[in-house]
């Protein structure tokens, strides 16, 4: 079985190949933005939607951003706060706030129609002052994960991003959920 990513983010996509070392098909499709600030929740949703408009076997993921001075906003809305104010509004956000802290987690969701498998992942770490780095995508360049030595995601290449990363961990453990179900994977 061949799955279908469905994301409109190339750099996911690429991501999710190089951590679930399978042949995926990407399929840019305009979903409904479900609001909402449980990412597991959105995820499903969108795998249900993403199925019922494809009629084939399909993995989406939503990814959120909490900041813990913030009571875990922006969560899944993460994605809106870019596009209005650029990652360098994460940062300005925690001014006068003495934690840093964030969560950054990755749910990710197959469905056949039938069986609906999630893998969910999250790391731990700060947001730094500045914007850093020029690799990856989105926030990588104020997200400093935990265990990479204080550097962003942007500043780590590829490679060390997708050992560590939210969307790293949530896709191995789907990997390892469809196994376990039984999907045959190629």
């Amino acid at each position: 079985m061949i799955l279908t990513f469905v994301t409109s983010s190339e750099e996911k996509f690429q991501e999710a190949q190089a951590i679930l070392a399978l042949p995926l098909q990407r399929f840019d499709l305009d979903l409904p933005e479900v609001q909402g600030l449980n990412v597991e929740v959105l995820a499903e949703e969108k795998a249900r939607t993403a199925f019922a408009q494809l009629q084939r076997p399909v993995i989406v993921e939503d990814t959120s951003l909490e900041l813990e001075a913030l009571g875990g906003f922006p969560g899944p809305l993460v994605k809106w706060l870019l596009k209005a104010a650029g990652p360098q509004a994460l940062p300005q956000m925690l001014q006068g706030f003495t934690t840093k802290a964030a969560v950054a987690r990755t749910a990710a969701v197959a469905f056949d129609g039938v069986r609906l498998i999630r893998g969910v992942g999250k790391v731990r770490g700060i947001i730094v002052p500045q914007p850093r780095g020029s690799g990856g995508f989105g926030w990588d360049v104020v997200f400093a994960p935990e265990g990479g030595d204080g550097r962003t995601y942007a500043e780590m290449s590829p490679q060390e991003k997708n050992r560590i990363s939210h969307r790293a961990h949530a896709l191995r453990a789907l990997r390892h959920a469809l196994e376990e179900e039984g999907w045959t994977l190629r």
